[in-house]
């Protein structure tokens, strides 16, 4: 066991945490210090970063050919479906009975395989980039550095504090921009690049 963790400690630190390191930095040069270099406030920063992680997601999402993939399914399911609906013909109630039960257990099957396939889709383009983003930003834009900017551990206040809020915090503010971006951009994709199914 010795041995494995003596492995499994050089990967994470000598691979695994530089490489995350890395790309953090590479991130904060890439929009964090060029937008402040162009005079973007904390508040601009996470929004143009949540855009970019939607234009990302939906970039993903054709890249992965999703919208193909749930085509082939929606097909190849009504095919097995119309299938089933034959086998009212036979007579022997016995035989009929067996491959009715034999036709819903390969419908099932493969509906739960792509259930699963759809599942780990949408969570590797949506939720994977969300919370890496989010993990980034917070340890960019945490409240020390925002303190440091804004005088407040907040991108903005709140002056009437709704809630019980003081301001609005990254996270918030991310998580607002993304989900309403992800939102707009299925209604564009839906209204002008809606392909004949």
């Amino acid at each position: 066991m010795q041995t494995v963790n003596d492995i499994l400690d050089i990967v994470f630190y000598r691979i695994f945490s530089p490489l995350v390191l890395f790309i953090r930095d590479l991130f904060d040069l890439l929009f964090l210090d060029s937008l402040s270099a162009l005079h973007v406030s904390p508040t601009g920063q996470v929004v143009f970063v949540a855009i970019c992680t939607v234009l990302f997601a939906f970039s993903l999402r054709w890249w992965l050919n999703v919208d193909a993939k749930e085509k082939v399914f929606r097909k190849a399911f009504t095919a097995q479906k119309s299938k089933r609906d034959y086998i009212g013909i036979v007579d022997d109630k016995k035989s009929r009975d067996e491959m009715y039960k034999s036709a819903d257990q390969t419908i099932d099957e493969g509906f739960n395989t792509y259930l699963a396939q759809h599942y780990f889709r949408y969570v590797s383009i949506y939720l994977l980039p969300l919370f890496l983003v989010m993990s980034w930003l917070n340890h960019s834009l945490d409240e020390s550095i925002l303190t440091v900017v804004s005088g407040h551990a907040y991108l903005f206040l709140l002056p009437s504090h709704p809630l019980g809020m003081e301001g609005v915090s990254v996270t918030m503010l991310y998580l607002l921009v993304y989900v309403v971006g992800l939102i707009i951009g299925f209604q564009i994709k839906r209204r002008f690049f809606r392909k004949a199914k």
